[in-house]
C-alpha cells in the first residue's frame, strides 16, 4: 500500500507542492468539511433529502465544490503558470467557491430556498450574487481549459485526460447555465437537468484518476492512451444517455430501451477501462518495487 502511494504521489506530483496551490487545497479542505458537517446536521435534524429546502444542497455543493477547487488547482500545476497568476487564478476560484457555499449554507439554515427564491428583496439579492460567483467559476474554468490545450507538461495519456474531463466540466457548467435559465431543474414533463449536470462536472475527478493509476503502473504510454480512449469513450457515452433521456422530458429512471442500451453500454466501457488499469497496476507492484517505475 506504502508503494502505491508513493507511487501515485510521484506521478501526479504531490510531492513539491507550491504555496499557491496548498492554499487551494486548504480552501478545498474547509469546503469539504463544510459538506461533511451538513451530513452530520441532516442526520441529526432529518427532513427531506430532495426538494427546494434541504440540507441536501450544503452537503453536495460542499463537497462538490471542494472537489472541483482541489482539482483545478492541482490541473494548474501542470501548465505550471507564473507564480502571480496562479494566485490570482486560485484566490478568484477559492473566494468564489467559499462564497457560493456559504450562501447557500446561509439560505439552509434560514429555512428558505437557496435557489431560484427572489421572494424578499434580500434572497433576491443572495440568489443574484450566487450567480455572479457562478459565472465568475465559469469564467476560471473556461481559461484553464484553453490553457491546458496550449501547454501542458504532462504524459500523453494524463493530457488526455485532463482536456477530455475539462471539456466536459464545461459542458456541465452549460447545463448548469440552462437550469437558470429555465428556472428550476426540470426540463419538460420530468426530464431531471441535474443529472446530466452532476456527470459532466466530476469527468475533470474520474478522467484523470484513471490515468493516474495506468501511469503507475508499468505499461507504455501508448497504451495508456488507449485505456484513457476507453474511459473517455464510456464516460461520454454515458453522458449522451443522460443528456438524451433528459431533453426526452423523462424522469431519471423512467428508462427506454434506447437510453438503457446507451447507458449499459457507456458503464461497461468505463468499468472496463478502470479495471483494466487496477489490474496492469497491480501486476506492476507486484513485479518491480521501483516506484518510479513506468513514469
Amino acid at each position: 500500500m506504502a508503494e502505491l502511494v508513493d507511487r501515485l504521489a510521484q506521478v501526479g506530483r504531490f510531492t513539491a507542492v507550491p504555496a499557491w496551490q496548498r492554499f487551494a487545497y486548504w480552501c478545498a479542505a474547509l469546503l469539504v468539511l463544510s459538506g461533511l458537517f451538513h451530513v452530520g446536521v441532516y442526520l441529526a435534524d432529518g427532513g427531506p433529502w430532495e426538494g427546494p429546502l434541504s440540507w441536501r444542497k450544503p452537503i453536495v455543493f460542499g463537497l462538490s465544490f471542494g472537489l472541483t477547487v482541489a482539482t483545478l488547482a492541482w490541473v494548474l500545476g501542470f501548465v505550471h503558470p507564473r507564480r502571480a497568476v496562479a494566485w490570482v487564478l486560485v484566490a478568484v476560484l477559492a473566494v468564489a467557491s467559499v462564497g457560493e457555499v456559504a450562501l447557500i449554507s446561509l439560505q439552509t439554515w434560514r429555512g428558505v430556498p437557496s435557489h431560484f427564491n427572489e421572494s424578499t428583496p434580500f434572497d433576491e439579492t443572495v440568489f443574484s450574487l450566487m450567480g455572479l460567483l457562478v459565472t465568475v467559476l465559469v469564467v476560471v474554468t473556461v481559461l484553464v481549459t484553453l490553457w491546458s490545450f496550449f501547454a501542458i507538461d504532462a504524459p500523453a495519456s494524463l493530457a488526455l485526460a485532463i482536456r477530455a474531463g475539462l471539456v466536459l466540466m464545461l459542458v456541465g457548467q452549460a447545463v448548469g447555465v440552462q437550469m437558470i435559465v429555465e428556472g428550476g431543474n426540470t426540463f419538460g414533463a420530468a426530464g431531471a437537468l441535474k443529472v446530466p449536470h452532476a456527470l459532466t462536472l466530476h469527468a475533470v475527478q474520474v478522467l484523470p484518476a484513471l490515468a493516474l493509476l495506468l501511469l503507475a503502473s508499468d505499461w507504455p504510454e501508448r497504451q495508456r492512451v488507449r485505456v484513457v480512449g476507453l474511459g473517455i469513450g464510456g464516460y461520454a457515452v454515458l453522458i449522451v444517455a443522460a443528456l438524451a433521456q433528459t431533453y426526452a422530458g423523462r424522469a431519471p429512471l423512467d428508462l427506454g430501451p434506447g437510453v438503457s442500451l446507451l447507458a449499459l453500454a457507456g458503464v461497461a466501457l468505463l468499468a472496463a477501462s478502470w479495471l483494466v488499469a487496477v489490474r496492469r497496476l497491480t501486476t506492476s507492484l507486484h513485479r518491480s518495487p521501483d516506484p518510479s517505475h513506468g513514469t
